[in-house]
């Protein structure tokens, strides 16, 4: 992990600079132009006026990673439960992601595993025909294998559960051999926080592995399966690849999705929308988004560009 990366980190976990960060988000619109919202009602509010506005569907995600006291997970994993309640009643996708390191696994892989279980069957409780699922978002490389068989586990026991794997991992494609022989959903991302001895090396060979993981997604044999491919990217250059590969295969446009960050480059989300393609956005709420936002940055020093063209674009959801 690079010096640059150690030190968003520890930026990330500064109760002072979060307090900061805070306080100058109330005096401007940082904050809510990447926070989908404070709270469940307010994050459901805004997941309904994409939907209804533009038809882009959202995954919410309650703000909180890397938690060890057991009354801040079991805090993070209501916030989960409450915003699949809210989904439901609102006639939206269950749709909620969730980080391992969030709901217990910084405590017990048990406790984690039975709270995964809670919010799983908490979508299986509000859905209503949509694409409902509790996505497990993929962390840093110490906790990968379990995070992989928290998912396996999830189908097993019949609950609709989805997976984030990351293109830059050399042994992705093994796990998604495995994937889309099953009725599941699984969204590519490039990846974060790079570890030489397990990782691809380069943006030219990554985008490569990229490109590979998205031909095995968009298989015969995972249509066949009921497989739902979602593409986490950002990048045009990449999207436009799997648009040519999905057409050339079969695929309708509105057989796979693409997920970007909510707030990040609305404009070209909306012409994907545009073009008939489905578009989820990660949808983070809650108060406490300073860490997240740093995280984004660390995880890759683009995001830092991403952010701030998206700062500086006329691109808006709503005028």
């Amino acid at each position: 992990m690079s010096l640059f990366q150690r030190t968003t980190i520890a930026l990330a976990r500064s109760p002072m600079m979060g307090r900061a960060m805070r306080a100058m988000a109330a005096r401007s619109s940082l904050a809510s132009r990447f926070v989908g919202g404070a709270d469940v009602d307010a994050a459901v509010g805004t997941a309904l006026r994409l939907r209804e506005a533009h038809g882009i569907r959202a995954s919410l995600f309650y703000l909180g990673e890397y938690v060890a006291d057991p009354a801040a997970i079991e805090h993070n994993v209501t916030q989960s439960i409450a915003a699949c309640d809210a989904l439901g009643r609102a006639g939206l996708d269950v749709h909620v992601s969730v980080d391992p390191t969030a709901i217990g696994y910084m405590d017990s892989d048990a406790r984690g595993e039975a709270n995964a279980r809670r919010i799983g069957a908490a979508v299986s409780r509000a859905a209503g025909g949509g694409q409902d699922w509790v996505v497990l978002d993929m962390e840093d490389s110490g906790i990968r294998d379990r995070t992989c068989g928290l998912h396996r586990g999830l189908l097993e026991a019949g609950l609709p559960a989805g997976l984030t794997l990351q293109a830059r991992r050399r042994r992705t494609p093994e796990d998604l051999h495995w994937a889309i022989r099953q009725r599941t959903s699984l969204r590519l991302v490039k990846g974060a926080f790079p570890e030489r001895e397990l990782d691809h090396d380069g943006r030219a060979r990554i985008d490569q592995a990229y490109l590979d993981a998205a031909s095995i997604m968009l298989s015969p044999e995972a249509r066949k399966a009921g497989f739902l491919p979602v593409f986490g990217t950002h990048d045009d250059r990449l999207a436009g690849a799997i648009m040519t590969m999905a057409r050339e295969r079969g695929w309708a446009p509105d057989g796979f999705e693409f997920e970007m960050l909510y707030g990040v480059r609305p404009d070209w989300q909306l012409a994907l929308r545009g073009l008939g393609y489905n578009v989820r956005v990660y949808l983070p709420f809650g108060g406490d988004w300073w860490p997240y936002a740093i995280r984004r940055v660390g995880e890759n020093p683009r995001n830092a560009w991403l952010l701030a063209r998206s700062l500086g674009s006329d691109g808006s959801y709503f005028s």
